[in-house]
């Protein structure tokens, strides 16, 4: 549904383009587009982020397993304790079990809240340097290769923008409308 919107979206605004391509001359503005997908993988800072939580969801792995290791210590013991210390040792495993499950949920819910805010603020950077890239190269409009159902291979301006985001010297956008 969110693609078929998207799609409708994208439909509407190439429309408009169409519309607005016949009164406006073409010297005003040139038209492109980006995958931003691409651009969201391969920027340097995606990166970066990317390995700062894997660190993260590895140390929490570890506290994890560390935390698995000490119930099977418990659970070893358990035959060989008389009925009443068997059924005190029992509540304590089973209250570390549930320990182990919130902790386990608490800490998939973190890592992914902390991915979804560190996504937002990626996604708005590369938004403000598009819009930089195309202010200077002299676009009207970039599209996101999402919304098209066809663009010419010359009107992609990822690399171009890769370049922008991750610093490097970008080669000029020589494509027109």
């Amino acid at each position: 549904m969110q693609t078929l919107r998207r799609g409708r979206i994208g439909l509407a605004v190439l429309a408009a383009l169409g519309l607005v391509a016949g009164t406006v001359p073409a010297a005003e503005g040139k038209i492109g587009y980006i995958n931003l997908a691409k651009l969201f993988d391969e920027y340097d800072r995606t990166k970066a982020m990317d390995a700062q939580l894997e660190k993260k969801g590895q140390q929490k792995d570890g506290e994890l397993q560390g935390r698995v290791g000490e119930l099977k210590k418990l659970r070893e013991g358990l035959e060989l304790l008389n009925d009443q210390a068997r059924e005190a040792k029992a509540r304590e495993i089973e209250q570390k079990t549930d320990d182990l499950q919130r902790f386990r949920t608490s800490t998939a819910r973190d890592l992914r809240r902390e991915r979804d805010k560190i996504a937002q603020q990626l996604l708005k950077d590369i938004e403000a340097k598009v819009q930089d890239f195309a202010k200077a190269n002299g676009f009207a409009v970039i599209l996101d290769s999402r919304s098209l159902l066809f663009g010419q291979d010359a009107m992609d301006v990822t690399d171009e923008v890769l370049a922008v985001l991750n610093n490097k010297a970008a080669k000029p956008a020589a494509q027109s409308n």
